[in-house]
């Protein structure tokens, strides 16, 4: 691949690297040679012994002061057969040793088949059967910015680290991952600069459920006067906020969003109003007090981790304890982070 690429972009500065020694390479592969000193008579460098899980421990000391725009790894596989939890550690110790080493705005590519990728998967089942890239990215600072399809115009020879041939034609794409800082690309010296949002087909997402209690049960609103609302703040008696604003998609939606940070968008439905307990833990025949929102958060221009998903909830839930009162917490967790694709 290395050796195709030198020849279409002449502007590139180029480093090649592979797994074995130079010895252990020219022996298992016929073009080994041949590719080496094609890429070296264009003026770029090839180096061997390079772990892609450890890629400081390659470049420390050789060159320190450089700084990469670009890291691509094409069909990353273990040394083995298929096992998605090896699969998985591999690509996630790359997205971490790669991000000190990318300038600012620099990205990782990796081609992979559509389903080690997961970015096409229409169930969960079909999710949890990928190598979840865009999660171990996440993780690390990159946001999958792009997902483009793929189709190598080179010799594909190094299945199982032999000189054989393998198959990557069909449904195979290349997912591009920019560094992310704060939100933004990584300071450029002048502030950092905003990227745009990622496609929506192709961003990630986690929900969670909403609990908000109602100052006055649902069906005893009419046997109340709404001259105890404040219109200019939404609470009752200057404390609280109305049933008005509670059962209003609107208000509980901007209030959502001021409380997630730049660069993550939420959407909600009101999902029904539930009957309040008593302390006795029984149903209060027609009390309807507390209203159930799903709340959906998309990572637009920065990354989504589960992490950050429960940190966004908790703040969210203060928000509702400082307004109201009686409202429970949501007993569960966030949901893990999945691709659009299932929602």
């Amino acid at each position: 691949m290395s050796k195709e690429l030198k020849q279409t972009r002449s502007q590139v500065k180029l480093i090649a690297s592979v797994l074995e020694s130079e010895r252990e390479h020219n022996q298992v592969y016929k073009d080994s040679m041949k590719n080496i000193e094609q890429i070296r008579q264009n003026g770029h460098d090839v180096m061997f012994e390079v772990d892609a899980t450890k890629l400081q421990d390659s470049f420390a000391g050789r060159r320190n002061d450089i700084m990469l725009d670009r890291i691509q790894w094409n069909f990353p596989h273990w040394r083995g057969k298929t096992n998605h939890r090896r699969n998985r550690k591999l690509l996630s110790d790359f997205f971490s040793s790669s991000k000190n080493l990318l300038s600012s705005g620099g990205q990782v590519h990796v081609a992979l088949r559509n389903h080690q990728g997961g970015m096409k998967a229409t169930t969960n089942t079909e999710w949890r059967g990928s190598w979840l890239p865009a999660v171990y990215a996440g993780e690390n600072g990159f946001l999958q910015s792009h997902l483009l399809p793929y189709r190598p115009e080179y010799k594909l020879s190094a299945y199982q680290f032999r000189d054989r041939p393998f198959f990557a034609q069909k449904e195979s794409y290349m997912h591009i991952f920019t560094k992310i800082g704060n939100g933004c690309l990584e300071d450029d010296g002048e502030g950092g600069r905003w990227m745009e949002a990622v496609p929506k087909d192709i961003q990630m997402y986690s929900y969670f459920t909403l609990f908000i209690s109602l100052p006055i049960a649902a069906n005893d609103m009419e046997k109340y006067s709404e001259r105890h609302c404040s219109c200019s703040n939404g609470t009752v008696s200057g404390d609280l906020w109305s049933n008005q604003y509670i059962l209003d998609t609107n208000f509980v939606l901007d209030m959502i969003q001021r409380k997630v940070p730049d660069g993550i968008r939420a959407e909600i439905k009101q999902w029904r109003v539930l009957r309040e307990k008593d302390s006795t833990k029984e149903l209060q025949f027609g009390k309807w007090k507390v209203v159930e929102y799903q709340v959906v958060v998309f990572g637009e221009t920065i990354p989504l981790t589960m992490e950050y998903v429960e940190r966004y909830k908790n703040m969210i839930e203060d928000e509702v304890d400082r307004n109201t009162v009686g409202t429970r917490r949501g007993a569960w967790n966030a949901s893990h982070v999945l691709p659009v694709s299932i929602l």
